[in-house]
């Protein structure tokens, strides 16, 4: 399991997913260099580089880049403190995401969004 963080998520949330995911390895679209390249080019670069999910907050991604090379998983708040208190939540949502070649995949379940609004309570820093 290699999962991609987008360029709205915080780099940061990386040791803290990957913790969350038993060491899987979690990297950053920002500290790939990754800034400039579009949706669709991102997710060519993803599947090159052998990353299995995207992380992202953009949750229109989806569905204007079908069919989907790699699992997305689009959170609904990319704030840090929001994401690192549902940072389980995130981890679940990628492991129930299809993680098989894209070629023995069924697309319309390769994405994971997360819509559910946290309230304030929920989130502690």
């Amino acid at each position: 399991m290699k999962i991609l963080l987008d360029v709205g998520i915080s780099p940061r949330l990386r040791s803290a997913l990957s913790e969350a995911l038993d060491g899987a390895v979690v990297e950053s679209a920002i500290l790939r260099n990754w800034r400039t390249l579009r949706n669709g080019e991102l997710l060519q670069q993803a599947q090159q580089h052998e990353f299995t999910t995207l992380v992202t907050a953009d949750k229109r991604l989806a569905q204007e880049q079908a069919p989907l090379p790699i699992a997305v998983v689009a959170v609904d708040d990319n704030r840090l403190s929001v994401l690192r208190a549902v940072v389980s939540r995130i981890a679940s949502a990628i492991r129930e995401t299809p993680g098989v070649p894209p070629d023995r995949c069924d697309f319309s379940r390769r994405a994971w969004i997360m819509t559910d609004r946290l309230a304030s309570s929920d989130i502690t820093e």
